[in-house]
């Protein structure tokens, strides 16, 4: 509990160059203990649920009287344990339900006349205080942040209503009443306490459907925890000389895996490790605690059903804590299946498929050098170093091979891999990976092996079919392997559709009717040329805009109409693109290039990326200081005034 505080408060320090006043609990969930903990770190407030609340009275004393009749969320309130204080405010939640489940931002001044409604016409030092996760606004519900934007700026200043945040409230009014909550711990989100999270309590079930994995998953987690707990006190001796120390100081390096980071962390908080050994053990000692601690993510119970992602994401967290702890010569796996009661059997087909192994990061790294010039220096949170790579293109088979030593980024751990990769006839893709580097005859025969398709002549390793990949990069590969074909089939279109408008410019000049079946051909291969146009630039693809510009052109000058639909949606990513470099540094050279951009879409009669690129252009338009030619070009293409 004291670690999380702690590295909240640490992630918000480095995020906003100032020290947090409140903290949002995840799921409100609330004791006295972690109230007390939270006042501990210095935190001036936390925001509750009304529900929450078990009596009220004012400071000076008296009889406490029920919450559900006394409380008024428009007021702070002081919990204290006898020891530590922290002010407590409690949101309004019909408004706040409003914001989350009804669409209230749809509407802002309508809204903004309801929060009127709700603060008393005579009490000034009230509020109505709003509490919505985060993802309401644009998420759950798209343009919400627009309408959130125009519900604070606008639609609450016109009905005299003063938005603030609550660290400037609490400084001009003080608690004047105290709040005792309810016991056993509470939530938002569970009419039962906290049962949500560790029994079938019925909060979350749809159609019936069985909570009862809830408790195992718990009692697993919690036993699993405790080992993990056991195991990083007693593999810190000689490493850590407090080790739950270093784990709260732990988010420094979470944040900031560079080198020097980790040098100075490390320096600070195990200065006995000199060897590089050490240094692996020290950094996969804290790991294991930091996937300790993200499988109990709350979103883990919070739904119906153990399959969904999930449960299953908190079950990955477990797998990797369970081979960190392997690393360190402790094998907990059996004893926690047997406990987590997975009759559905997700662990096996859920979870195992998506643990990433180091044979599985070679695999995908020589797959990925498939469509590379030079093997890239990373992969993943992984650092590669290349010992040797070569690609041949054989009797029809593309075969890629080489040997690295991957650098796990986060504990620092390496492995030697040798590997292989190859688009064999049928566009199937296969890899193959062996321990440690081979000799370079043997290293050649893997070659030979591979594009002859022979198996048997495979050293002693993994073979990885495109199954045994994990889904994300199943779906990587066949991109890049139809990629690869797009561009052979669009090279070849670019001819087709060239001597199909040639020969209908022909047939019009001599006034002779347009055959149907050329008139079908060119209109697909006009729709073909300008997606794969639209595509190129979404790349990158350097003279892709002048590509466009030119079959648009070609294509009216034979009097053909442009099908621009189907290129809509490439086009607009190649927008997003350029709009990410707006704002992230190139912003001359991105507007130049939007400009250019915005240009050949009138021309196209592109117009689907345009509400998405006023917002962004709109934005950075205001942050700069200076108005140029530039800036107004690009401001006049997307009808925004200055």
């Amino acid at each position: 509990r004291t670690t999380e505080i702690r590295w909240g408060l640490a992630d918000f320090r480095a995020r906003f160059g100032r020290e947090a006043e409140g903290l949002w609990l995840p799921e409100c969930a609330a004791d006295d203990a972690t109230m007390a903990a939270v006042a501990a770190e210095g935190v001036k407030f936390v925001i509750l649920e009304p529900h929450q609340a078990d009596a009220v009275r004012p400071l000076t004393g008296g009889a406490w009287k029920r919450a559900s009749d006394a409380l008024r969320p428009g007021l702070a309130y002081q919990w204290s344990d006898g020891t530590r204080k922290l002010s407590v405010f409690f949101y309004d939640g019909p408004l706040s339900r409003s914001v989350a489940f009804e669409r209230a931002m749809s509407d802002s001044r309508s809204f903004a006349g309801r929060v009127l409604s709700r603060l008393p016409p005579t009490a000034e030092e009230e509020l109505a205080v709003l509490a919505t996760d985060g993802e309401s606004y644009g998420h759950h519900e798209s343009f919400a942040e627009m309408g959130l934007a125009h519900f604070l700026r606008y639609a609450l200043p016109e009905k005299g209503v003063q938005p603030i945040n609550l660290g400037w409230w609490l400084a001009r009014h003080p608690p004047r009443h105290e709040v005792r909550l309810r016991e056993g711990g509470s939530s938002w989100s569970c009419q039962h306490g906290i049962e949500r999270w560790r029994s079938a309590c019925g909060c979350g079930a749809v159609d019936g459907a069985s909570l009862e994995w809830r408790a195992p998953l718990r009692s697993a987690l919690n036993g699993l925890r405790d080992k993990f707990a056991a195991l990083y006190e007693k593999e810190s001796a000689g490493i850590f000389p407090e080790p739950w120390s270093a784990r709260d100081a732990y988010i420094s390096v979470v944040m900031d895996r560079s080198e020097k980071n980790v040098a100075r962390f490390l320096s600070r908080h195990a200065p006995g490790v000199q060897t590089e050994d050490a240094r692996v053990r020290a950094l996969t000692l804290l790991e294991l605690q930091r996937h300790s601690l993200m499988m109990f993510t709350s979103c883990g119970w919070f739904f119906d059903q153990l399959s969904r992602i999930e449960p299953v994401q908190i079950l990955l967290y477990a797998a990797r804590a369970l081979e960190l702890a392997r690393a360190l010569g402790a094998d907990y796996e059996a004893g926690f299946l047997s406990e987590l009661k997975d009759e559905e059997g997700i662990w096996e087909k859920n979870v195992k498929p998506q643990i990433v192994s180091p044979d599985h990061t070679a695999a995908h790294f020589a797959v990925s050098l498939l469509f590379a010039d030079q093997p890239p220096a990373s992969i993943h949170h992984h650092r590669v170093e290349s010992k040797r790579f070569t690609r041949r293109v054989e009797g029809g088979i593309t075969v890629a091979a080489g040997s690295a030593t991957f650098y796990d980024g986060c504990t620092r751990a390496s492995w030697t891999r040798t590997f292989l990769a190859a688009v064999l006839k049928g566009q199937r893709v296969q890899s193959f990976v062996c321990p440690g580097e081979l000799p370079d005859e043997q290293f050649e025969s893997l070659l030979h092996a591979a594009a002859g398709g022979t198996e048997a002549a495979l050293p002693p390793g993994r073979l990885f079919l495109l199954r045994d990949l994990r889904p994300d990069e199943r779906e990587q590969v066949l991109t890049m392997v139809l990629k690869r074909r797009l561009s052979r089939w669009e090279s070849a279109g670019r001819d087709q559709l060239e001597d199909a408008l040639s020969l209908a410019e022909q047939f019009r000049g001599l006034g002779l009717p347009m055959p149907t079946g050329l008139d079908e051909e060119t209109r697909l291969s006009l729709a073909q040329a300008l997606v794969g146009a639209a595509r190129r630039f979404s790349e990158d693809a350097y003279g892709a805009l002048d590509e466009l510009k030119s079959v648009v052109m070609r294509a009216r000058a034979a009097g053909f109409p442009v099908p621009f639909e189907r290129a809509e949606p490439a086009f607009a990513r190649g927008i997003e693109r350029l709009l990410d470099g707006l704002e992230n540094g190139a912003a001359d050279e991105a507007a130049r290039n939007l400009v250019e951009a915005a240009e050949a879409a009138e021309i196209a009669g592109l117009s689907d990326w345009r509400a998405a690129a006023q917002v962004r252009v709109f934005r950075w338009l205001k942050s700069r200081k200076q108005d140029t030619p530039l800036s107004r070009r690009l401001g006049e293409l997307l009808g925004i005034k200055s």
